[in-house]
């Protein structure tokens, strides 16, 4: 049997929920979790829209270059949200290079700063603490535990693949359903499946 674009949902819909359970001050787990969840359900994403498994795992931990691909292959593909390159140039986790960011750039950078440190940085979170490929020297990053934002990009993005599908588990709700999580968990998951 060839594998087909759900293939990447098990694994996906595993990561989002160990993502919903992480305890507040994580911040290498956490982001790295939501990271991998995010670079999945991408790779289904473009699996789904080219017919090619193959091609989407080629993509690695790229998630910005998996995003750019799928915008560029359907204009479908979640036009209202946006990833700018003038911010994935600079190095995010120096605050000298945000000061070269205008006003409205700054300001998006604000409101989607977890997206954008996963989308360029998801190879070296699980280094967090410790010297990292992409950037030298200290840094530091705000995130939000169970944050709301990735709620509704799970929620747009399972939208968009149309799940959850008839014929096939999904975890997600089952885990929501059989309430074994914590309260946080649920409630955020919940958020996630309310689209």
């Amino acid at each position: 049997m060839a594998l087909e674009w759900h293939s990447f949902l098990w694994a996906a819909d595993q990561w989002l929920i160990n993502y919903s359970l992480s305890p507040s001050g994580l911040s290498a787990v956490t982001l790295f979790s939501v990271g991998h969840a995010l670079e999945l359900y991408l790779k289904a994403c473009n699996a789904k829209m080219t017919g090619n498994i193959d091609r989407a795992v080629k993509f690695g931990h790229k998630v910005d270059d998996i995003w750019l691909d799928c915008q560029a292959q359907d204009s479908n593909f979640l036009p209202h949200r946006e990833l700018r390159p003038s911010i994935l140039a600079l190095d995010l986790l120096d605050g000298n290079d945000l000061g070269q960011l205008a006003g409205e750039d700054l300001l998006h950078l604000a409101k989607n700063q977890e997206f954008y440190i996963v989308c360029k940085y998801l190879a070296d979170l699980k280094y967090v603490g410790a010297p990292l490929k992409q950037h030298t020297g200290p840094y530091s990053f705000v995130f939000i535990t169970r944050n709301p934002y990735w709620a509704s990009l799970f929620q747009d993005i399972r939208s968009y693949l149309e799940l959850p599908q008839p014929d096939r588990l999904d975890l997600i709700h089952h885990y929501v359903d059989e309430g074994e999580l914590p309260e946080a968990s649920i409630q955020f998951l919940r958020q996630v499946l309310s689209g």
